[in-house]
């Protein structure tokens, strides 16, 4: 016998916020929020519509950089797509925040009630809000239907995530958003809500009071808020404010090593003299170790026991933090087992790459938004290898923070083995450790490549007086740059 299912109960909008409480931010370190990857374009780039450039299925499904019909609002304000514009010769658009919002299993059934209705309009009672994205939505569908015929493919592709528009409740009791936006997220009592639908879902507290500080920048980011077909929601916050041309100078200075990790310079320039804070040294996971015991213990489950592998299944236990002694081969040797454990291991590395990401870009928000009065400039030397994946991924990050801070972003080269005073090329008297032959000036190779990135910065923008107070400066402090 077939079940019928019947559409879950509806209730009506409520605007009224009772026993409001004030929660100001808490100034000091940015709380940790479950924040995601950067969101990436869809469809056609810039400049090529109806190209047949084929993207990942990924890429087709995001529901931001398309243009709303004439006479709306778009879909992110100021979207890449008829938005972009220039900064010093390179083109930028807005910058992503994603966060990630957790809803139980009664919330999720009725979100998944929601897309359905919404997508196919099988509800004539639908409220507005709820369709005011949904040409948009239609416009994505088709377009990525085309482009996996034009690769070929057979099976049709999943329906993208359904934007929303969204508001919110602040502390105070303020309103922020279109008023006539069927989800709510108020920052008093700590929820999301949609009451069409029924859904009330509680937010963490880490992830309230980020939402508060994201409100609270000038230019307020623009917020979407995203639902997908199995009942995930996404939160969506883009922004691009114009550098500052005023106040002073900050140079983020940062050089990536595929061995050594990432070492991290600040400076800061008034127009007269210069302050150099050393910032911190961003050492990547070991995970050429992880990957190798994913290999063994994959080629083990293919191939049968080996013999080191007990060896090998200690030292995978060993790095997942679970010491355990292993005896009798047959109880761990079978091939489930060891791919259970293949997969744990490779969880691990993804984690503990994605954390570290997280702390490289969580310090450098902190950095330009504690000198929120100085134009900021982040200077890269990228490491461009094939195989240096980690650190690309990190690079793209920081370009899409740049844009959503508002920062100058300045990929340059230097080179950590020429003297940052004379210029002549140093002699290696230690491990990474480099002497001038002609000035006697000693220098940690990855420390001073973040120093010499500011002269060439100085150099490119025809800055005399920073150049002259980057050499003053170290002229005082010789032995700044050896550790």
């Amino acid at each position: 016998m077939s079940r019928v299912y019947k559409p879950l109960p509806r209730f009506k909008l409520v605007s009224r916020v009772e026993n409001a409480v004030r929660v100001d931010a808490v100034k000091g370190s940015e709380p940790r929020t479950p924040e995601l990857e950067i969101p990436r374009p869809m469809g056609a780039r810039v400049g090529e519509r109806g190209s047949s450039k084929l993207v990942s299925v990924w890429e087709r499904l995001q529901p931001l950089l398309y243009i709303t019909p004439t006479g709306r609002p778009p879909l992110v304000k100021g979207g890449i797509v008829g938005g972009e514009e220039k900064r010093n010769g390179t083109t930028l658009g807005p910058g992503f925040r994603v966060y990630k919002i957790r809803v139980n299993k009664v919330n999720k059934d009725r979100l998944k009630v929601l897309y359905n209705y919404v997508i196919h309009k099988r509800d004539g009672n639908i409220p507005k809000g709820l369709l005011y994205y949904w040409e948009e939505w239609a416009r994505m569908f088709e377009n990525s239907k085309r482009q996996r015929e034009e690769a070929g493919k057979r099976t049709p592709p999943k329906a993208p995530p359904l934007p929303l528009l969204v508001k919110f409740v602040m502390p105070d009791g303020e309103r922020r958003g279109n008023t006539a936006a069927p989800c709510a997220i108020d920052l008093c009592k700590g929820e999301l809500r949609i009451p069409s639908y029924g859904v009330v879902q509680r937010l963490p507290r880490r992830l309230v009071d980020a939402l508060i500080v994201e409100n609270s920048l000038d230019p307020r980011p623009d917020f979407v808020l995203q639902v997908t077909r199995k009942g995930f929601l996404r939160l969506i916050a883009s922004r691009a404010p114009p550098p500052k041309q005023s106040g002073g100078l900050l140079l983020v200075c940062m050089d990536e090593n595929l061995g050594h990790g990432l070492y991290t310079t600040l400076i800061s320039f008034d127009g007269e003299e210069v302050r150099v804070a050393r910032g911190p040294t961003f050492k990547p996971p070991n995970a050429a170790l992880l990957r190798g015991i994913a290999a063994q213990l994959q080629g083990a489950a293919d191939t049968g026991t080996t013999a080191a592998l007990h060896t090998l299944i200690e030292k995978a236990y060993e790095e997942l933090g679970e010491k355990r002694e292993v005896e009798g081969g047959e109880l761990y040797a079978t091939p489930d087992r060891l791919r259970e454990l293949r997969r744990r291991v490779c969880a691990r590395e993804k984690r503990l790459n994605r954390e570290w990401r997280n702390s490289v870009v969580a310090w450098l928000r902190r950095a330009v938004r504690e000198n929120a009065d100085a134009r900021a400039v982040v200077l890269v030397d990228e490491v461009t290898a094939e195989t240096a994946r980690l650190l690309r991924r990190v690079t793209k990050r920081l370009r899409n923070l740049c844009a959503y801070e508002g920062a100058e972003y300045k990929p340059l080269r230097a080179s950590g083995k020429l003297c940052p005073r004379c210029s002549a090329k140093g002699v290696e008297v230690a491990h990474r450790v480099y002497k001038c032959p002609r000035c006697g000036l000693e220098w940690n190779r990855d420390r001073a490549a973040t120093f010499a990135l500011a002269l060439n910065y100085a150099k490119i923008a025809k800055s005399e007086a920073l150049r002259k107070a980057l050499l003053e400066w170290l002229n005082e402090h010789p032995r700044a740059l050896l550790s």
